[in-house]
């Protein structure tokens, strides 16, 4: 049963890691002469994928980000534990999350209502 939930948890990683969701709304009309923005785009930069935490030394949680009308939102969270922070980086401690395989996803959003996530697939120990 283990194997069957880590091969379903790394099949919801690869697609939702291949995958981003970006809105659309803010591209403006090419007839209209104006220069549409660039889309919004999320990478989580740290952890990596696969990577294993345990202990209880604060690991850091980071991700670039690029274009998006500012000020940017941020959502953290994880598909155990839920909401982790709302900060664009933080330090966590792994003794404080829950045991197990976790779905780490950052949502950002922006001024204009753009959104764009990355996603990772963590174990913790």
């Amino acid at each position: 049963m283990k194997w069957v939930f880590l091969i379903a948890l790394c099949l919801v990683l690869f697609s939702a890691g291949c995958l981003e969701q970006k809105d659309n709304s803010a591209q403006s009309d090419t007839n209209s002469g104006e220069k549409s923005p660039e889309k919004l785009t999320v990478t989580i930069t740290s952890p990596k994928s696969g990577e294993i935490l345990q202990g209880n030394r604060d690991f850091s949680f980071d991700a670039a980000v690029s274009e998006g009308k500012t000020p940017l939102s941020y959502r953290w969270s994880s598909s155990i534990d839920g909401e982790l922070s709302t900060s664009r980086k933080f330090m966590q401690d792994p003794s404080r999350l829950s045991k197990g395989g976790h779905v780490i996803i950052l949502q950002v959003t922006d001024a204009a209502g753009s959104s764009a996530q990355g996603s990772v697939l963590i174990e913790v120990m």
